[in-house]
Protein backbone atom coordinates (compact mmCIF):
# COMPACT_ATOMS: atom_id res chain seq x y z
CA UNK A 1 0.00 0.00 0.00
CA UNK A 2 3.07 2.46 0.82
CA UNK A 3 4.48 2.33 -2.59
CA UNK A 4 0.64 3.38 -3.88
CA UNK A 5 0.88 5.94 -1.56
CA UNK A 6 4.61 6.83 -2.45
CA UNK A 7 3.39 7.12 -6.75
CA UNK A 8 0.55 8.94 -5.16
CA UNK A 9 2.96 11.33 -3.70
CA UNK A 10 5.35 11.50 -6.50
CA UNK A 11 2.76 12.54 -8.68
CA UNK A 12 1.85 15.20 -6.52
CA UNK A 13 4.80 16.81 -6.17
CA UNK A 14 5.61 16.68 -9.89
CA UNK A 15 2.49 18.02 -10.76
CA UNK A 16 2.84 20.91 -8.49
CA UNK A 17 6.66 21.49 -10.06
CA UNK A 18 5.76 21.23 -13.67
CA UNK A 19 2.44 23.53 -12.72
CA UNK A 20 4.84 26.50 -11.18
CA UNK A 21 7.18 26.01 -14.26
CA UNK A 22 4.21 26.39 -16.50
CA UNK A 23 2.98 29.74 -14.67
CA UNK A 24 6.04 31.35 -14.79
CA UNK A 25 6.63 30.36 -18.95
CA UNK A 26 3.04 31.65 -19.04
CA UNK A 27 3.95 35.10 -17.01
CA UNK A 28 6.87 35.59 -19.17
CA UNK A 29 5.28 34.74 -22.57
CA UNK A 30 2.27 37.46 -21.27
CA UNK A 31 5.60 40.05 -20.22
CA UNK A 32 6.91 39.91 -23.92
CA UNK A 33 3.77 39.80 -25.64
CA UNK A 34 4.81 36.33 -26.73
CA UNK A 35 2.53 32.99 -27.85
CA UNK A 36 3.12 29.39 -27.98
CA UNK A 37 1.57 27.43 -30.49
CA UNK A 38 0.74 25.07 -28.10
CA UNK A 39 -1.06 24.69 -24.78
CA UNK A 40 1.55 24.39 -21.80
CA UNK A 41 -1.21 23.62 -19.55
CA UNK A 42 -1.82 19.41 -20.31
CA UNK A 43 1.78 19.29 -18.74
CA UNK A 44 1.48 19.21 -15.00
CA UNK A 45 -0.97 16.42 -15.54
CA UNK A 46 0.70 14.30 -17.63
CA UNK A 47 4.00 14.46 -15.89
CA UNK A 48 2.73 13.88 -12.92
CA UNK A 49 0.79 11.31 -13.91
CA UNK A 50 3.83 9.67 -15.52
CA UNK A 51 5.67 9.99 -12.23
CA UNK A 52 2.50 8.23 -10.17
CA UNK A 53 2.27 5.49 -12.70
CA UNK A 54 6.78 4.95 -12.64
CA UNK A 55 7.08 5.45 -8.58
CA UNK A 56 3.76 3.10 -8.11
CA UNK A 57 4.54 0.30 -10.80
CA UNK A 58 8.25 0.13 -9.70
CA UNK A 59 8.03 0.33 -6.10
CA UNK A 60 5.26 -2.38 -5.73
CA UNK A 61 4.76 -3.87 -9.08
CA UNK A 62 0.91 -4.19 -10.68
CA UNK A 63 -1.21 -4.59 -7.56
CA UNK A 64 0.29 -1.05 -6.54
CA UNK A 65 0.33 0.71 -10.22
CA UNK A 66 -3.86 -0.55 -9.94
CA UNK A 67 -4.13 1.09 -6.59
CA UNK A 68 -2.91 4.53 -8.14
CA UNK A 69 -4.74 4.33 -11.36
CA UNK A 70 -8.12 3.69 -9.05
CA UNK A 71 -6.77 6.79 -6.90
CA UNK A 72 -6.75 8.47 -10.12
CA UNK A 73 -9.65 7.32 -11.36
CA UNK A 74 -11.72 8.59 -8.13
CA UNK A 75 -10.01 11.76 -9.15
CA UNK A 76 -11.32 12.03 -12.46
CA UNK A 77 -15.27 10.83 -10.93
CA UNK A 78 -14.94 13.82 -8.73
CA UNK A 79 -14.85 16.04 -11.66
CA UNK A 80 -18.05 14.98 -13.15
CA UNK A 81 -20.43 16.75 -10.94
CA UNK A 82 -18.68 20.07 -11.76
CA UNK A 83 -17.90 19.26 -15.25
CA UNK A 84 -22.31 19.34 -15.46
CA UNK A 85 -22.71 22.08 -13.81
CA UNK A 86 -20.47 23.78 -16.00
CA UNK A 87 -21.97 22.25 -18.93
CA UNK A 88 -25.72 23.27 -17.71
CA UNK A 89 -24.96 26.99 -16.62
CA UNK A 90 -22.74 27.72 -19.93
CA UNK A 91 -24.38 25.82 -22.18
CA UNK A 92 -21.60 23.24 -23.74
CA UNK A 93 -18.27 24.00 -23.32
CA UNK A 94 -15.21 24.91 -25.39
CA UNK A 95 -13.10 22.41 -27.42
CA UNK A 96 -10.13 20.73 -26.36
CA UNK A 97 -6.75 20.04 -28.09
CA UNK A 98 -8.27 16.46 -29.65
CA UNK A 99 -11.45 18.74 -30.55
CA UNK A 100 -14.87 17.28 -29.44
CA UNK A 101 -16.77 19.59 -26.88
CA UNK A 102 -16.07 18.92 -23.75
CA UNK A 103 -19.15 18.78 -22.22
CA UNK A 104 -20.24 15.43 -24.82
CA UNK A 105 -19.46 12.15 -23.43
CA UNK A 106 -17.07 11.83 -26.14
CA UNK A 107 -15.33 15.17 -25.56
CA UNK A 108 -14.70 14.48 -21.83
CA UNK A 109 -13.12 11.36 -22.46
CA UNK A 110 -11.01 12.89 -25.19
CA UNK A 111 -10.00 15.82 -22.49
CA UNK A 112 -8.66 12.72 -20.14
CA UNK A 113 -5.35 11.88 -22.90
CA UNK A 114 -2.90 14.11 -20.50
CA UNK A 115 -3.50 11.28 -17.62
CA UNK A 116 -3.35 8.79 -20.46
CA UNK A 117 -0.01 9.59 -22.20
CA UNK A 118 1.14 10.12 -18.33
CA UNK A 119 0.21 6.97 -17.48
CA UNK A 120 1.97 5.08 -20.79
CA UNK A 121 4.98 7.24 -20.02
CA UNK A 122 5.22 6.11 -16.63
CA UNK A 123 4.77 2.54 -17.44
CA UNK A 124 7.80 2.82 -19.95
CA UNK A 125 9.64 4.31 -17.59
CA UNK A 126 9.50 2.12 -14.68
CA UNK A 127 12.04 0.24 -15.50
CA UNK A 128 14.46 2.53 -15.41
CA UNK A 129 13.43 2.96 -11.60
CA UNK A 130 15.23 1.06 -9.05
CA UNK A 131 14.01 0.19 -5.98
CA UNK A 132 16.40 1.12 -2.53
CA UNK A 133 16.31 -1.83 -0.75
CA UNK A 134 13.71 -2.17 2.08
CA UNK A 135 13.91 1.91 3.00
CA UNK A 136 11.24 4.74 3.02
CA UNK A 137 10.95 7.56 1.11
CA UNK A 138 9.20 9.97 3.77
CA UNK A 139 8.90 12.57 1.24
CA UNK A 140 6.53 10.47 -1.20
CA UNK A 141 4.30 9.09 1.75
CA UNK A 142 3.97 12.42 3.13
CA UNK A 143 3.19 13.95 -0.43
CA UNK A 144 0.97 10.87 -1.11
CA UNK A 145 -0.64 11.40 2.38
CA UNK A 146 -2.16 15.41 1.82
CA UNK A 147 -2.88 14.14 -1.64
CA UNK A 148 -5.09 11.50 -0.54
CA UNK A 149 -6.47 13.31 2.43
CA UNK A 150 -6.97 16.63 -0.15
CA UNK A 151 -9.21 14.16 -2.21
CA UNK A 152 -11.43 12.72 0.62
CA UNK A 153 -12.43 16.47 1.64
CA UNK A 154 -13.32 16.98 -2.13
CA UNK A 155 -15.43 13.89 -1.88
CA UNK A 156 -16.63 15.01 1.52
CA UNK A 157 -17.29 18.78 0.68
CA UNK A 158 -18.91 17.61 -2.64
CA UNK A 159 -21.36 15.34 -1.58
CA UNK A 160 -22.24 17.64 1.52
CA UNK A 161 -21.97 21.32 1.76
CA UNK A 162 -21.19 22.08 -2.19
CA UNK A 163 -25.19 21.64 -3.06
CA UNK A 164 -26.43 24.16 -0.83
CA UNK A 165 -23.59 26.74 0.36
CA UNK A 166 -23.22 30.20 -1.06
CA UNK A 167 -19.88 31.22 -2.14
CA UNK A 168 -18.32 32.39 1.37
CA UNK A 169 -19.29 28.95 2.99
CA UNK A 170 -18.20 26.88 0.58
CA UNK A 171 -14.58 29.14 0.67
CA UNK A 172 -14.70 28.93 4.33
CA UNK A 173 -15.44 24.92 4.51
CA UNK A 174 -12.97 24.30 1.92
CA UNK A 175 -10.36 25.88 3.53
CA UNK A 176 -10.81 24.56 6.90
CA UNK A 177 -11.16 21.30 5.46
CA UNK A 178 -7.85 22.16 3.50
CA UNK A 179 -6.54 22.78 7.10
CA UNK A 180 -7.52 19.59 8.36
CA UNK A 181 -5.66 17.57 5.40
CA UNK A 182 -2.64 18.95 6.17
CA UNK A 183 -3.48 17.81 10.27
CA UNK A 184 -3.84 14.19 9.39
CA UNK A 185 -0.49 14.11 6.78
CA UNK A 186 1.51 15.99 9.28
CA UNK A 187 0.26 13.54 11.76
CA UNK A 188 1.50 11.20 9.34
CA UNK A 189 5.08 12.62 9.01
CA UNK A 190 5.61 12.42 12.25
CA UNK A 191 5.91 8.52 12.67
CA UNK A 192 8.21 8.68 9.70
CA UNK A 193 12.34 9.27 9.34
CA UNK A 194 13.41 12.90 9.40
CA UNK A 195 9.36 13.65 8.98
CA UNK A 196 9.30 17.35 10.03
CA UNK A 197 12.12 18.59 7.59
CA UNK A 198 9.72 16.60 4.53
CA UNK A 199 6.94 18.17 5.59
CA UNK A 200 8.60 21.26 5.38
CA UNK A 201 9.63 20.62 1.71
CA UNK A 202 6.15 19.30 0.96
CA UNK A 203 4.73 22.33 1.82
CA UNK A 204 7.21 24.10 -0.20
CA UNK A 205 6.54 22.30 -3.35
CA UNK A 206 3.24 22.85 -2.89
CA UNK A 207 3.34 26.57 -2.42
CA UNK A 208 5.59 26.83 -5.61
CA UNK A 209 2.12 27.28 -8.11
CA UNK A 210 0.46 28.76 -5.56
CA UNK A 211 3.17 31.65 -6.47
CA UNK A 212 3.26 31.45 -9.53
CA UNK A 213 -0.42 31.09 -10.97
CA UNK A 214 -2.95 30.70 -8.27
CA UNK A 215 -2.10 33.70 -6.45
CA UNK A 216 -1.43 36.09 -9.47
CA UNK A 217 -4.75 35.05 -10.72
CA UNK A 218 -6.40 35.41 -7.91
CA UNK A 219 -5.58 38.71 -7.53
CA UNK A 220 -6.39 39.96 -10.88
CA UNK A 221 -9.42 38.37 -10.13
CA UNK A 222 -10.73 41.05 -7.67
CA UNK A 223 -12.14 43.11 -10.07
CA UNK A 224 -14.77 45.75 -9.40
CA UNK A 225 -17.44 43.60 -11.06
CA UNK A 226 -16.93 41.12 -8.76
CA UNK A 227 -19.74 40.80 -5.81
CA UNK A 228 -18.32 41.09 -2.20
CA UNK A 229 -19.47 37.03 -1.17
CA UNK A 230 -17.41 36.20 -4.03
CA UNK A 231 -14.01 38.48 -3.27
CA UNK A 232 -14.25 36.99 0.55
CA UNK A 233 -14.56 33.65 -0.83
CA UNK A 234 -11.39 34.43 -2.99
CA UNK A 235 -9.62 36.03 -0.75
CA UNK A 236 -10.17 32.94 1.97
CA UNK A 237 -9.43 29.79 -0.83
CA UNK A 238 -7.02 31.04 -3.17
CA UNK A 239 -4.63 34.00 -1.61
CA UNK A 240 -5.28 32.96 2.11
CA UNK A 241 -5.41 29.57 2.83
CA UNK A 242 -2.47 27.75 0.79
CA UNK A 243 -0.11 29.16 3.06
CA UNK A 244 -1.91 28.61 6.43
CA UNK A 245 -2.64 25.08 5.61
CA UNK A 246 1.18 24.72 4.68
CA UNK A 247 2.17 26.04 7.95
CA UNK A 248 -0.36 23.55 9.41
CA UNK A 249 1.19 20.54 7.80
CA UNK A 250 4.73 21.37 9.49
CA UNK A 251 3.23 22.35 12.77
CA UNK A 252 1.68 19.69 13.39
CA UNK A 253 4.42 17.20 11.93
CA UNK A 254 6.43 19.32 14.51
CA UNK A 255 4.18 18.71 17.60
CA UNK A 256 3.07 15.24 17.03
CA UNK A 257 6.65 13.77 16.55
CA UNK A 258 7.02 15.80 19.86
CA UNK A 259 4.55 14.33 21.22
CA UNK A 260 5.97 11.15 20.63
CA UNK A 261 8.83 11.37 22.50
CA UNK A 262 7.51 12.90 25.96
CA UNK A 263 7.85 10.84 28.54
CA UNK A 264 4.09 10.39 30.28
CA UNK A 265 3.76 9.56 33.96
CA UNK A 266 2.68 5.96 35.07
CA UNK A 267 -0.95 5.44 35.94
Amino acid sequence: MWAAVSGIGAGFLVSDLAQAVVGLVNHALLAARNELPFALFPLPTVAGSAAAAAVALGAGGQVALALELGYGALGIALRIPGVMTFCERSGGGGPNLLGPDYCSAAGFLASLWPQLVGVGLGIAFARALTARGGGINSLLRIAGSLAIALTILSLVWGATIAQTANALTSGLTIAAGMAAAAVAAGVVAAQLPRGVRNAAIVGGIWLLPWLTLQLPLGLQSLGPTVTGEFVASIIVTTILAPPIVAAFLVLSAAIASRARFVPREPA
